[in-house]
């Protein structure tokens, strides 16, 4: 059975792995200002997220759009004509309104076997979702197999971020940028731990450094207890260096560093440190 991959931008993951893997983007849409819009899927495999990226950072005003039912469904009828079955992954909690446009869409293609399968993630710890879920495809004897290896992996996926949101929201569409303008020392950043499904709120504090110091040593405990066989970050130029401060002290563990998505960007504020690891 040949299987593809159906991804959307809040995937973080390495462009090795898109462009080796039978990995499909959505991607979303970006309206600026001026009423321009720009879409983040340019080819098959390919997202030009960073182009997005960096219009959002000069215009607070521009708007993000979630990939529509009709964008789910040519892309499923277009897989059909080459692959048996899909696998599709969405977060029902970050990205609520993609998931259910998934689910409509299965309904609306025939001839191909589509599964649309909830990460429940975001960020970095969605990039590493979805490439051990690749990583398990070849041995996966059923659909059934595939469904509790998403189980497993939501149950033991950590992931910490460091964010200036206030609360990280569920979106469909999210209109107008989280950055507030203000310098970086007077910004009051969050720490959210993600673990067995939940996100929770850890700490807050202007003082960033201290909430990396918060992540070390989290990292560190779960380090003693059990053995870190992957990394995923993604970060900010603002917290480049302290997110890999921490990471410099993991060590024998296999770090990816990944780019920021734009789902990421409206959810986590422009700048965001995130790590997750199984």
């Amino acid at each position: 059975m040949k299987q593809a991959i159906v991804i959307d931008s809040s995937r973080e993951i390495p462009v090795e792995l898109a462009t080796n893997a039978d990995i499909y983007p959505l991607g979303y849409s970006l309206q600026d200002s001026k009423g321009q819009i720009y879409r983040e899927r340019i080819h098959t495999h390919e997202l030009n997220t960073a182009e997005l990226v960096s219009i959002v950072n000069k215009d607070k005003k521009a708007q993000i759009f979630a990939p529509n039912i009709k964008d789910f469904v040519e892309l499923y009828t277009f897989l059909a004509e080459e692959y048996d079955s899909l696998i599709s992954i969405h977060s029902s909690q970050f990205t609520p309104a993609v998931f259910e446009h998934a689910l409509v869409a299965k309904k609306m293609v025939s001839g191909i076997i589509i599964d649309v399968v909830d990460s429940q993630t975001i960020g970095p710890a969605a990039g590493l979702f979805t490439a051990e879920l690749v990583g398990f495809l070849p041995i996966a004897k059923s659909i059934n197999d595939i469904r509790k290896k998403a189980i497993e992996l939501n149950k033991y996926i950590h992931s910490f971020t460091v964010t200036d949101c206030n609360n990280l929201q569920q979106v469909s569409e999210v209109k107008g940028s989280s950055s507030k303008g203000f310098s970086l020392s007077f910004k009051n950043y969050n720490l959210y731990h993600y673990f067995h499904t939940n996100w929770e709120l850890v700490s807050n504090n202007k003082n960033s450094r201290t909430l990396f110091k918060d992540i070390h040593g989290k990292m560190n405990l779960v380090h003693k207890t059990k053995e870190i066989k992957q990394i995923y970050y993604s970060s900010s130029t603002s917290f480049n260096k302290d997110t890999k401060d921490v990471l410099r002290r993991i060590r024998k563990v296999n770090k990816t560093e990944t780019n920021q998505s734009l789902i990421s960007r409206y959810l986590f504020g422009r700048d965001y440190s995130s790590i997750a690891f199984l």
